[in-house]
């Protein structure tokens, strides 16, 4: 029906709206972690085109991370199906498989993000630790999130909360262990590099404490 279409419509435009303001602050926080501010001077088409790249990177960054929590709540629940046929060896061989092929596509997604999202001039060498370790608390929440799915019923104590709830928390914990991977990354590239320079479309600035107050 037309109000049907209308309402989906309106949901679209709502959840694109919402993605891009999203995306936005997390490319000011990173570009304040860098310390690089972009310049509005330098025109709206170099900027808008660097945004709508780097958008469309997390856009995938976002869709593959969800598969793969998808796909690791599977492959426990595949585990369990199992392992009365098989040997204890043969399941820690394979669920160590598994967090080494999902540390590996995580921490690439992060070295990504950390590398491309910026407003700097990052380079790979100085991505990789900042990327891995990361990944590794990525994946360790990840894994026990998917663990917490498959042995339990979110909805069964807090009824249909319990789930989003869930969700809250996984996006809180998220959000706290990329910014710290920022964070670590920009420490370690300053330490090792004398200076990380910003793109055409920003310029350089230095945090400031504020004595007002004092």
């Amino acid at each position: 029906t037309k109000s049907t279409t209308w309402g989906s419509v309106v949901g679209v435009v709502t959840i694109l709206v919402g993605a891009t303001g999203v995306f936005v602050e997390l490319q000011i926080t990173l570009n304040a972690i860098w310390q690089v501010k972009v310049i509005t001077k330098k025109g709206i088409l170099p900027i808008l085109r660097a945004r709508l790249f780097s958008f469309g990177l997390i856009l995938a960054t976002a869709f593959l991370l969800i598969v793969s929590l998808v796909i690791s709540t599977a492959l426990v629940a595949i585990g369990d199906l199992f392992k009365d046929y098989t040997s204890n060896f043969t399941i820690l061989f394979f669920n160590l498989l598994n967090f080494a092929f999902s540390l590996s596509v995580i921490s690439m997604l992060f070295a990504l993000i950390f590398k491309i999202l910026p407003d700097a001039k990052i380079l790979w060498k100085h991505v990789w630790l900042g990327s891995i370790l990361t990944g590794l608390l990525f994946t360790i929440g990840k894994t026990t999130l998917a663990f917490y799915f498959n042995k339990t019923n979110p909805a069964s104590v807090y009824g249909a909360a319990g789930t989003i709830i869930l969700i809250l928390l996984w996006v809180s914990y998220s959000s706290m262990i990329l910014f710290f991977g920022a964070e670590f990354t920009a420490a370690y590239a300053k330490k090792y590099s004398a200076k990380v320079p910003p793109t055409i479309i920003a310029k350089a600035e230095t945090r400031t404490l504020s004595n007002k107050g004092i």
